[in-house]
């Protein structure tokens, strides 16, 4: 007789075990539950890696036609690099090949294209031209397949035979059309 007790004790418990185990579950599976910030991913694009040491090079018709170096690079999974000191040199597509050096301290750049974004850091940002040309300004950006720079940011530029100032200037790298689009400054120098 001692065994019906004890089965029922035991049928008893596992039954109360099995709602317990069931209600909790049903109990979970509608509550709303969140995960600490700590463990969640942040908004916006993740950070893919950070490196040192950053270069891209981009090549037309089997000839390098720009590269980049940048002191500190991270990239992102939208393909966008964060850049700092930054140094893109420029060769001319035709055959004196010139260089144009463009330096600054921040930027982005779509890794897809090439198009990319210099900014001021402690220093302007500085385009120097081998036949010996140097603009400065607060921002640059660079449209890779146009081969194209230009601001919006007042600007100074000085040559061997001409200082120009004034806001806003576009350019081909190429060194054969600039714009300037107001407030133009000129004076020829001898």
């Amino acid at each position: 007789m001692m065994v019906i007790p004890k089965f029922f004790k035991l049928l008893t418990a596992f039954i109360i075990l099995a709602a317990v185990i069931s209600g909790g579950f049903f109990l979970i599976k509608s509550a709303n539950i969140t995960m600490p910030s700590l463990f969640r991913p942040s908004s916006g694009e993740r950070l893919l890696i950070s490196m040192e040491g950053f270069k891209f090079i981009r090549s037309e018709n089997g000839t390098v036609a720009w590269r980049m170096n940048a002191k500190n690079a991270d990239l992102y999974e939208n393909k966008e690099a964060v850049l700092k000191d930054v140094e893109i040199i420029f060769t001319s597509t035709a055959k004196d090949k010139k260089e144009a050096t463009l330096l600054g301290e921040v930027g982005t750049m779509d890794t897809n294209n090439g198009d990319a974004s210099i900014h001021r850091g402690v220093r302007e940002v500085r385009v120097a031209t081998s036949d010996g040309y140097l603009l400065t300004t607060n921002s640059l950006s660079w449209k890779a397949g146009e081969r194209v720079i230009w601001t919006r940011d007042p600007f100074k530029l000085l040559g061997k035979e001409i200082y120009l100032e004034g806001v806003g200037i576009s350019a081909d790298v190429d060194m054969r059309t600039v714009l300037v689009k107001n407030n133009v400054k000129a004076v020829l120098q001898e």
